[in-house]
């Protein structure tokens, strides 16, 4: 398939306003009804062959070749975050309390751009399928969708691409790697029971918050003691409660704490956890308390397919040259993603989003001139995928 960038070009700029209007009314995970009719109204433009009820919300647009022969996957997450915008932009969000924060707009315009130049290119063999997903945002939208039937209504769909912009990253470079390239993500939280009391009869109480600090301590060990030196995991503490600040002579009978659990190898993630479990219940018995843990796991990690990561890079050269860099540290963020590479193979890139501000903030906005960058990064797949 020979790419057309004036074509490219052409189609982007019209994907901007498709962007600025997603932007100005977001949905939040599962809800993106309005999101999708404005998607459908465009692909029944486009000619593909729709199919909705993906995760609630979700669809997949199917473009067929001239000639048979294999199908891949392309996919957009679609959702907003729970967030107040502050941009000032004229196309800022009408929705109080929700934002595109994280370049879901930018995806999404992205994508129809593909479907908009594959109405007028089908010169390739095999079929595409652009998925446009609901609920990135913390609700697995990807799990869902696939719990939706996906892989039994597409079953010869045999590999999967997908994008994200990147702040901080130069403005329409592209950046990934092979193997792990974003961390698999879970939250915690440590509920120490005990007693309780005066403050000043602390020997008559059983008090948890000398045993917190215990746990505290300990939790230290189990990166540098039961994780290797050469292998990266983090255990981090966002919060702890204890007490009331305006009553200051009683110890409090229970003392909570949580935070966060991030690993690029996913036994190594479940190990994590599971050490903190012994770590804090054994921790706490020291002191006569009591450790209730719970544990929640969430994305896996993303891991590029070694053989589809060849493809990509190819895909990224042609695109922008050297631009591209294919050997990018690790991320510590999780993404949804991870599901479809634990069912087939494919690769999950960075679109640099320039000097903007980062991702989950109120001032945060997409690039609008990396449209054609991911438009003809996209179809380069194509290209080299169904020849």
């Amino acid at each position: 398939m020979m790419i057309n960038k004036n074509l490219i070009a052409g189609i982007s700029r019209e994907m901007v306003d498709y962007r600025h209007a997603i932007h100005r009314y977001p949905e939040a995970g599962f809800q993106e009804v309005r999101t999708a009719e404005l998607i459908t109204g465009v692909l029944k433009e486009s000619g593909a062959t729709i199919t909705a009820g993906f995760g609630k919300t979700g669809l997949v647009a199917s473009f067929e070749g001239m000639n048979p022969g294999r199908e891949i996957l392309l996919r957009c997450d679609m959702d907003a975050l729970l967030l107040e915008e502050d941009t000032g932009l004229p196309y800022a969000s009408e929705n109080p309390g929700i934002m595109h924060g994280c370049g879901h707009d930018g995806h999404t315009a992205i994508m129809l751009g593909v479907a908009s130049y594959l109405a007028k290119h089908r010169d390739f063999s095999g079929k595409v399928h652009l998925l446009f997903q609901p609920a990135e945002e913390g609700h697995g939208g990807a799990r869902e969708v696939m719990k939706s039937g996906l892989f039994e209504q597409f079953p010869n769909i045999d590999c999967i691409y997908g994008i994200h912009n990147w702040p901080g990253l130069e403005s329409g470079a592209i950046a990934s790697r092979p193997g792990a390239l974003m961390a698999c993500g879970g939250s915690w939280k440590v509920i120490i029971r005990g007693s309780g009391g005066h403050g000043a009869m602390p020997h008559q109480t059983t008090d948890p918050t000398i045993a917190l600090g215990a746990v505290i301590t300990s939790m230290q060990t189990i990166i540098s003691r039961n994780v290797s030196p050469v292998e990266s995991a983090v255990l981090s503490i966002a919060y702890i409660h204890a007490g009331d600040p305006k009553v200051r002579n009683i110890i409090p009978a229970d003392v909570i704490l949580g935070g966060t659990c991030r690993a690029y190898d996913n036994d190594i993630h479940s190990m994590v956890f599971k050490r903190l479990e012994e770590v804090a219940q054994k921790a706490a018995a020291v002191y006569g308390c009591e450790a209730e843990v719970e544990i929640k796991y969430g994305y896996p990690a993303v891991v590029n397919d070694l053989q589809k990561f060849k493809i990509a890079e190819e895909a990224a050269r042609l695109t922008v040259g050297d631009q591209w860099d294919g050997d990018i540290k690790p991320v510590t963020p999780s993404e949804d993603f991870s599901f479809y590479l634990n069912h087939i193979p494919g690769v999950f890139a960075f679109i640099g989003n320039g000097d903007s501000a980062p991702l989950h903030t109120p001032k945060y906005d997409f690039n609008d001139q990396i449209i054609p960058v991911g438009m003809e990064y996209f179809l380069n797949i194509i290209s080299l995928e169904l020849q």
